[in-house]
Formats: C-alpha cells, structure tokens, sequence
C-alpha cells in the first residue's frame, strides 16, 4: 500500500483491535542511527530483569518475523496468518500500509503473549510514525543525522523536531547533548510536553562491538535504571549479563569461517564511517562485498572505503530502491577501486571468498545485501550460524 502519512488509519486500527497497544508499557527508540541495537540492549536488559518483553524493529535483516519478538523469539508464521486473516477485513477497510500492518500486528502479538515491557524502534520519523500510537512512557532519542530529507526536512533541527515528537506529554526522555541547534529543538519539546530529560549514565562496555556501541549502551543502560523501578544494582548485573549473552547479527558481525567474514549494515554515512575505524586496525585492503540502494548517499559511503576496501565485488539489492551493480561499479572504477561485478548476491559473496582466500572479508552495505549474505552464507555452512561474541575477533 506505499507509504501514506497520518496516524488516523492507525488510531482506527488499534481501535478495532480493542487497545492492545494498552496492555504493556512501552520506550520508544528514535534517531537516525542505532535504533535497533539500542532496542535490542534495553530489551535483553528487561529480560535478564525477569521481565517478559517484546522488541519491535525495522527493518528486518534475515526474515520478516524478526521484526516482532517475544523473548528473544520472532513472531511464528502461523500468528502472522491468523492476523492478517482474520482482521483482513478491517486492514482493507482502512487501506493500511506495510508498516501499519506490521505494527497493529506487533501490538496485537505483544499483548496476547503478556509482554511487560516493550523497546519500540520507530519506523520513520516519530511525529508521524506509526510506533506513535503505542503512547510510550518513555522515549531513548539516539541523535540525527540529515536523512530522509524530502520527508522530514532538510537540516537536523528539523529532523530532530520530527523525531522526538513522538514522545508523549509527562514522560521521560533520555538523550545525550546534542549540537546547539539539535540541543534548542529538543528542549524546547522538554518544555512543552513536560517531560523529565535524563543524561545518559556512561559505560566502559558493550554487549556489540564497535567504539560507537557505548553510547548505544549507555542510552539503554540509562533507560533501564529509569523505567523498570529496578535497584540500581539489579539494573547494573542484568546489563553485565546482557554483555556476555547478547547476540544482534549484522551489526559487526564476525562470524567464523574460511574465511571470517564481518557482516555490518552500514547504510548511511555515519555508520560507514563506524565501520572504517573498526577495520582500520586489520591493516592492509581488505575484500569486500557492496551493495546500496539508490536513495542513499553512497557516494559518500564509497568516499569512506578509500584506504581499507581492497578488490571490492558490488552487487544489487532486491529492492525496488536498489542501487544497480553496473552504476555502482562504474564510479568505484573512476574513483580508483578494483571492482568486478556480481548481480546476485550469493554469486557476490562466493567470489570475495575466493578473492579472500582464508583472510578476512567483508561484507557491507544495504540491509537487503546484508541479509541476503548472511543467510545464503549459513546455509552453505560457509560460516558459524551465530554472530561472535564480543570479545572474538576475526581468525
């Protein structure tokens, strides 16, 4: 049904679900970066709490259901049929959307297995998104970069303005400082809806690699101390459990194999820029697998790779937004890189194996690329079915 702007359609739809959105308590993550990280810490912090959670993400890496989870368990098929078949009238009724589907689905699955606690990332923006409807009792803002911008505006303020609209009158917002602009939007939506402004609490380890996870941490850290009306000890060793047991593929993702492979969705600039400095210490060019969609800014991302991307083999997402192989693969050419071409992404990923040669590789880009790698590469037993632990670096 493409994307419609409004939240009327789903008001509607959680009215004729009967509220579930009402039976649990919800955080809100919005941001341009980390969202789903974030969600996936504070929800696993909930859980070694005791707590039963759920975890709404977007958009899924490996399969649709991840999007929905339950204790660490995605949604079944057979809960998504029952859905979809027997509200499909009302569905139609309101022309809702993929993603007002999905999250009238998500509210209607969460309440039905009990969930506590929630960790909602939001899909698009905030003001606006369909997450909205949840009514949070607290909001985690992860910061913004300029994305999106035909829709949510085109500067950070504006952008930020849009994001952290979603968070309901009364409630708490955790955020860190933000530039002077970002940091004027914010508190004057503080001001506004009266709500409580949290710092986020530092922390000296991550349940995901990556220098940038800590503040990913520190805000889900945060949120958990605030929210759950645990100790600050309890909070403390549930977050010290979730550094040892977390497993969230495709965020530096090392996987063991011949060779390893690192899976990482860095689709904007910001999170290229995160995975460049995680792979600066390897040394040397690194051989990689990319992939973007055209409505990035992958020239930027390509700029980035200048200095760690060795022979680089680019390939095209399944997504009518895709970036061609061909047009990617010409300016990498221009801008000095050793490039081949390989449409389908398994085909991609087999030859930078070959290229590789028991070395470590990379695979990046798109989560559509991404996905699609890692799937296909479990399945061939090309590498482990579960990411590393922290602590594993690449063979």
């Amino acid at each position: 049904m493409g994307m419609k702007y409004g939240l009327d359609r789903m008001l509607s739809l959680m009215e004729s679900l009967d509220h579930p959105e009402k039976k649990f308590k919800t955080v809100h993550i919005v941001g341009t970066n980390g969202k789903g990280s974030t969600a996936a810490i504070l929800s696993d912090i909930a859980g070694n709490l005791g707590f039963s959670w759920g975890r709404g993400t977007s958009p899924h890496l490996l399969h649709y259901r991840e999007r929905i989870a339950v204790n660490d368990n995605w949604i079944p098929e057979d809960a998504v049929a029952e859905f979809i078949t027997d509200h499909r009238h009302t569905i139609r009724k309101h022309s809702a959307t993929f993603f007002e589907i999905t999250t009238a689905m998500a509210a209607w699955y969460f309440a039905a297995k009990g969930v506590e606690w929630l960790a909602a990332e939001a899909g698009l923006g905030g003001r606006l998104d369909a997450t909205k409807t949840y009514n949070g009792v607290g909001t985690v803002f992860t910061g913004v970069r300029v994305e999106h911008s035909r829709i949510l505006g085109d500067t950070r303020e504006k952008i930020a303005a849009e994001k952290v609209a979603i968070a309901a009158p009364d409630t708490v917002l955790i955020a860190a400082a933000q530039t002077e602009g970002v940091e004027k939007i914010v508190m004057d939506v503080v001001d506004r809806e009266n709500l409580k402004r949290v710092f986020p609490i530092s922390v000296n380890r991550s349940p995901l690699p990556g220098v940038h996870q800590l503040e990913n941490s520190s805000l889900a850290y945060t949120a958990a101390l605030e929210l759950f009306g645990r100790s600050d000890q309890e909070v403390e060793d549930a977050f010290n459990r979730t550094c040892v047991s977390l497993r969230w593929p495709g965020r530096l993702d090392h996987r063991k194999g011949n060779p390893s492979v690192l899976f990482d969705v860095a689709h904007n600039p910001q999170s290229m820029e995160a995975l460049v400095d995680h792979i600066k210490p390897w040394g040397g060019s690194v051989p990689m697998v990319v992939g973007f969609l055209s409505d990035k800014p992958w020239k930027q991302m390509v700029e980035l790779l200048k200095g760690v991307a060795g022979h680089v083999v680019v390939t095209t997402p399944d997504s009518e937004r895709k970036l061609e192989a061909t047009e990617l693969a010409e300016h990498m050419k221009q801008e000095g890189f050793q490039v081949e071409i390989k449409e389908k992404i398994v085909d991609a990923v087999g030859r930078c194996r070959e290229i590789a040669n028991g070395s470590a590789m990379v695979v990046t880009g798109s989560f559509f690329v991404v996905g699609e790698a890692i799937n296909q590469s479990v399945s061939r037993s090309w590498v482990d079915t579960l990411p590393n632990s922290r602590e594993d670096g690449l063979d």
